[in-house]
C-alpha cells in the first residue's frame, strides 16, 4: 500500500519545536486513487479501528467514494522511525516529515491544521492543543519574557518510496 508523508513548513518565531501526536484528528481532502472523485474534510485519528470488509485486516479510516459501491478506500496513521518527526526551531522554513499515512484505494491531497498541535517555547513553556487553521499562532511566553509565534504555515503531501 501506498504511504504518504505529510511534511509541514512554518517561519518560527521563539519556538524550539511543533509537533502533532499521532492520536491527533487529522483533517483531510482525499482522491480516489482510480478516479476523479473527491471528498474533502475527512477525518482521521489513529485511536479509530474499522474492519475491512472481507478481510481481517483494519483501519483507522474505511470509506467508499460512491454511494452503494462495494469498493472500500482505508487509511491508517503512523509515524515513520527516522523519518517522521516535530518540527523544530532549526527547521524554521524547510519541509519536514511530521506524520505518515499508509492509504488505499485514496491519495490525501490536502490537509487542514486544526487544534492538536503543541508547541514549546524557547523558554520552555509548553502550549497544548494549538490551533492552526488560520495557518498561524502567537502568545507571550512569561518564563523568556518574549512573544511566541508560528507564522506562513503550509503542509504538502509526498508519496514516501522508502529508506
Amino acid at each position: 500500500m501506498p504511504v504518504f508523508i505529510l511534511s509541514i513548513r512554518a517561519e518560527l518565531e521563539n519556538v524550539e519545536s511543533l509537533s502533532i501526536p499521532s492520536t491527533a484528528h487529522f483533517c483531510l481532502d482525499v482522491k480516489e486513487s482510480a478516479g476523479s472523485e473527491e471528498k474533502k474534510g475527512v477525518y482521521v485519528t489513529s485511536t479509530e479501528e474499522h474492519e475491512l470488509s472481507g478481510s481481517k485486516g483494519t483501519a483507522n479510516l474505511v470509506m467508499k467514494f460512491a454511494k452503494g459501491s462495494k469498493k472500500e478506500a482505508s487509511v491508517n496513521v503512523q509515524e515513520i522511525k527516522g523519518v517522521t518527526r516535530a518540527y523544530g526551531a532549526d527547521d524554521d522554513g524547510k519541509f519536514v516529515p511530521i506524520i505518515a499515512f499508509e492509504c488505499r484505494g485514496l491519495d490525501p491531497i490536502a490537509f487542514h491544521p486544526e487544534g492538536d498541535w503543541r508547541v514549546v517555547s524557547t523558554g520552555g513553556t509548553k502550549y497544548d492543543n494549538v490551533d492552526l487553521k488560520e495557518n498561524e499562532w502567537s502568545d507571550y511566553c512569561e518564563k523568556a519574557a518574549a512573544s511566541v509565534g508560528i507564522y506562513n504555515f503550509e503542509s504538502k503531501f509526498e508519496l514516501y518510496r522508502g529508506s
